[in-house]
């Protein structure tokens, strides 16, 4: 194995790592060392550097189009991160690795027909068991969470996390959170260890092309379309799905940015919901049974119970 290691890269110029007890990923002219072995003869590697600690930079909310090599960035820091602790030279310029007890991903789509599960399902079945298990040295990659529902209640999902991961009061988890929503870059006006980055591309003449480099800043474009040209779709579709995104961009815009980012409070803190203030019966009898939950034992099924037993009050006064 260490002949291996050693064979490899010297062939492909792998570079020492250094890992110390500090909470810094830091890695200069990174690349992906699967990625890096199919590209095309004379082809080089876009390199790209990522930074990470757990006092200025915890999370980044990564936008950019299909394609252009977010899930790889990702993908290629948790590789890094794994080479260099199980002893291996990583393929990049330089990277110093402050120790991770656990490498936390939640990264494609799936489902689980056999159990009757759906694709958000698994989805959020495995981002509750990070959110419920993470630590201070843990590093966290979420590539699209939310996308298997409703473009809101994602949008929503997405930006909650966010929230909970940057104000845990216990842990700072490194995060690379990959996303289409770019709502979730207003979160960095606000949340000062929260940073925007992109995946650059350059258009020219109605076509796009990949730069693949990491820049600072979020982007609110993902190109959708343009990619579904490049894959062969007919071109009644594409100009007909030009028509309707111009027409939603200017019936819709963007109505999470008017969430009131500056009531929000650390994850620490209890949430308060609006509706409970409400002078009324039924929500009044709504929140004595939220009041009465005790979060810290409540299983699953003793949860849709519950959600049934409000939803039911709901119901009947309806019904009234």
């Amino acid at each position: 194995m260490l002949l291996s290691f050693a064979l490899f890269a010297a062939e492909n110029n792998y570079c020492r790592p250094i890992l110390d007890d500090s909470f810094i990923i830091d890695i200069k002219g990174g690349r992906h060392p699967v990625i890096e072995q199919q590209l095309p003869p004379g082809e080089k590697y876009i390199e790209n550097d990522t930074f990470l600690d757990n006092e200025t930079q915890q999370i980044i909310i990564l936008t950019g189009p299909n394609m252009a090599g977010k899930s790889a960035l990702l993908r290629q820091t948790a590789l890094i991160t794994l080479l260099a602790q199980c002893g291996s030279f990583v393929p990049a310029e330089s990277a110093r690795i402050g120790i991770v007890d656990k490498i936390f991903t939640r990264v494609g789509a799936s489902d689980n027909l056999s159990l009757g599960e759906s694709t958000f399902m698994v989805e959020m079945n495995e981002t509750a068991s990070i959110l419920n298990n993470l630590s201070a040295r843990s590093l966290i990659l979420l590539d699209e969470i939310g996308r298997g529902t409703s473009t809101y209640d994602g949008i929503s999902i997405a930006w909650s996390i966010s929230e909970y991961l940057h104000n845990h009061p216990a842990y700072k988890a490194r995060t690379l959170f990959a996303t289409h929503y770019h709502e979730l870059n207003e979160l960095a006006t606000f949340l000062p260890r929260i940073k925007n980055y992109h995946i650059s591309v350059k258009e020219s003449k109605n076509k796009i092309i990949f730069i693949r480099k990491l820049v600072p800043g979020g982007t609110e474009h993902s190109f959708g379309i343009h990619v579904a040209k490049m894959a062969g779709v007919p071109q009644s579709i594409i100009k007909r799905a030009n028509e309707i995104l111009q027409r939603l961009e200017k019936e819709h815009g963007s109505d999470v940015s008017a969430m009131e980012s500056d009531k929000t409070k650390s994850s620490g803190d209890a949430y308060q919901l609006s509706f409970i203030q409400l002078d009324d019966p039924l929500l009044e009898n709504i929140r004595d049974e939220i009041v009465q939950i005790d979060v810290d034992t409540l299983t699953p099924v003793e949860a849709l119970m519950k959600l049934n037993n409000i939803k039911n009050m709901i119901s009947k006064e309806k019904h009234r």
